[in-house]
């Protein structure tokens, strides 16, 4: 199996996520009522045990996080996960409830009703512009420490992983997270063939 993409692949892939990151932005400014930006997604191939290490590059291992993660399914299928940290989360219930103080259920609610947003969204978004469907299951979120946001079983059935990374921030508010779509070895193959059939229709 050729996990390997070559530079036209990639470079569809990388348009085809900015447009969704730029459709999941719009949404979430209408949620918050405010101005946010999406940074430039990074795409990177790498080993499954390498994952919780690229993820701790990008946090403040300090920090206490809410992780959510939602999975979906279809011929791309893969994992959308979204990790906001405790206090980017406080702002977040903050502002989207009109409190001073949120609750743990607040926050909890606020992140869960984010990451659906942002998660259906871009994968939504993602798999239109690759004229495919997929499935999505109920996410699952958890208050954890840095280091506890992957552990063995999240990458146990993956050898190669592509992970799709980018940060969503609106500064004004003092709200950012990560946000990172994995998919397995059957899902990169399926996704070069989607990713081929689709640049032929535009440039074919």
């Amino acid at each position: 199996m050729n996990l390997e993409f070559n530079e036209d692949q990639i470079d569809a892939l990388r348009e085809f996520i900015n447009i969704s990151m730029g459709a999941a932005t719009a949404s979430l400014a209408n949620l918050l009522d405010a101005f946010g930006t999406m940074h430039i997604p990074k795409i990177e191939i790498c080993n499954s045990n390498e994952l919780a290490q690229k993820i701790e590059l990008t946090i403040d291992l300090k920090s206490m996080y809410y992780a959510t993660k939602q999975l979906f399914t279809g011929k791309f299928g893969g994992e959308c996960m979204f990790i906001i940290s405790e206090d980017s989360a406080k702002n977040l219930g903050r502002h989207l409830y009109n409190v001073t103080t949120p609750s743990r259920d607040d926050i909890n609610d606020a992140v869960i009703e984010l990451t659906n947003i942002l998660t259906s969204t871009i994968v939504s978004r993602l798999t239109q512009e690759l004229n495919t469907q997929v499935q999505f299951f109920v996410p699952s979120s958890q208050f954890i420490d840095a280091n506890s946001i992957v552990n063995s079983e999240d990458v146990s059935d993956y050898s190669k992983i592509i992970i799709i990374s980018t940060i969503l921030d609106f500064k004004d508010q003092k709200i950012n997270g990560n946000i990172y779509i994995l998919t397995k070895d059957e899902a990169i193959e399926s996704l070069k063939i989607l990713i081929d059939r689709r640049i032929e229709e535009i440039y074919g």
